[in-house]
């Protein structure tokens, strides 16, 4: 592991990246811009999209010979048009003509990879101006929940601030550039969540920026311990945040949870207002929603994304497996950038009863509120209609709390599904450090 010295080198060069003046003003212009009309934020996304259809003409080759729209074309309708859907599949098969150099990065290129959570890792190559604005929009979204630029966070995500064997504190490190506290997840345990809570407290943060399941779990802790730590505002991101996660966090640290969304592709950014709807960011991408056909959709359907800065590696109406639909109507932080429902968890996750009917996975949560004595928990689906929670216990758990959560999976879950509970000493986190919750781990699901 690094020295704290070699930890802070690279915390300088990160901030220098991330908090420059280029970014600042970004995030300046992106919130001064943020009440503009719907035609004037339309405007602006055709500028940029013109820009990118350029991009990709000049650095794929899978683009070299579309056309790009005249001047007098909706640069919009063209890309409708003329651009078909990718997904990841096609990135992975087609190297040679959907990426720069034929797959060949610069060094000056940042490279940033999926986690792989259906399988298969991706990379995407990645400019730093890129990397610039994907600050900016963070720092815009930052504002909505009360941030402002130089104010202390504390950070519970993926970060690896302290060797995997180490087992006495400090499991954070502070960046003396940033002002950010960097606590590691993979350490948070019930024996180090007394001197990880307190750490955050003596930094004073005002923000609290975590993965969801790191947050569930500190608050839980915190709650457990009956730790005084209150927090001006939590901003979550990186993985689905259920109801029982956000109920937890608020009520144990007596604050609001503001939630993003985005993803390792960059495609789509939208991010919790005051009024807790997620608004889409039309300057960060271009999004739509698509049926199984690759047609709009009112109903929910599969998130598809344009990038609008990244000229290095632009990605042309890409499918995600997520899925969302559009809410109609304004919203009353008086914002007009278009609001969307997610659908909880992803389309590779999606869990099934019996007859081959989707289950939510916000409605799993039901089965465990009330419940106690359970550290940590994954549901997951092993065969039509057969599922497997898996429990890590805490001490006090009894079997009367295996029988409660059966009964539970039943009553508020579906009668056509077979519940098994498993005890087990410990549910890894994945390489990026995110946990997964719901893992579809039958193969017929995904035919």
């Amino acid at each position: 592991m690094l020295s704290n010295g070699r930890k802070n080198i690279l915390f300088l060069l990160r901030h220098l990246i991330r908090r420059n003046p280029f970014v600042l003003r970004r995030a300046a212009g992106l919130q001064a811009r943020e009440h503009a009309s719907a035609p004037q934020q339309l405007a602006r996304q055709a500028t940029l999209l013109r820009a990118t259809l350029a991009a990709a003409r000049r650095q794929l080759p899978r683009y070299a010979a579309i056309a790009l729209p005249p001047a007098d074309a909706d640069p919009l309708a063209w890309l409708r048009t003329h651009y078909p859907v990718l997904d990841k599949q096609d990135l992975l098969n087609g190297r040679a003509t959907l990426y720069p150099r034929a797959g060949k990065r610069r060094p000056w290129w940042p490279a940033g990879k999926t986690s792989g959570t259906s399988g298969t890792p991706l990379e995407v190559f990645r400019s730093l101006d890129s990397v610039m604005w994907e600050e900016a929009f963070h720092l815009q979204a930052w504002q909505w929940a009360g941030y402002t630029h130089g104010a202390q966070q504390a950070v519970v995500r993926g970060d690896q601030v302290c060797a995997p064997g180490q087992r006495q504190a400090p499991y954070w490190h502070q960046d003396p550039f940033g002002k950010q506290l960097f606590i590691s997840t993979r350490h948070l345990s019930a024996s180090t969540a007394q001197a990880i809570l307190d750490a955050i407290a003596a930094s004073r943060p005002a923000i609290l920026r975590a993965y969801p399941s790191a947050c569930f779990d500190l608050a839980r802790h915190a709650e457990r311990l009956g730790h005084a730590l209150r927090l001006p505002a939590v901003i979550t991101g990186s993985e689905p945040l259920f109801p029982l996660q956000r109920e937890q966090i608020e009520r144990a640290f007596g604050c609001r949870v503001f939630d993003t969304y985005g993803m390792a592709e960059r495609v789509a950014f939208a991010a919790q207002c005051e009024a807790g709807y997620y608004h889409v960011q039309p300057e960060y991408s271009l999004v739509e929603i698509l049926d199984d056909d690759n047609q709009p959709t009112s109903d929910f359907g599969h998130v598809v994304g344009t990038t609008l800065h990244n000229h290095v590696m632009p990605l042309l109406r890409y499918r995600l497996s997520d899925r969302a639909r559009w809410l109609p109507g304004e919203c009353p932080c008086g914002r007009h950038a278009a609001r969307i429902e997610l659908s909880s968890g992803k389309v590779e996750d999606q869990l099934y009863d019996s007859e081959g009917t989707a289950v939510s996975a916000s409605i799993v949560t039901f089965a465990f509120k009330g419940l106690a004595h359970i550290r940590k928990s994954q549901v997951a689906q092993t065969g039509p209609g057969t599922w497997v929670v898996r429990i890590v216990p805490e001490a006090g758990y009894a079997e009367a709390d295996t029988v409660a959560l059966e009964s539970n999976f039943q009553r508020y879950i579906s009668d056509r599904i077979s519940v098994s509970i498993q005890l087990v000493e410990d549910i890894p986190l994945m390489p990026s450090g995110k946990y997964k919750w719901v893992s579809q781990e039958w193969p017929g699901a995904r035919r």
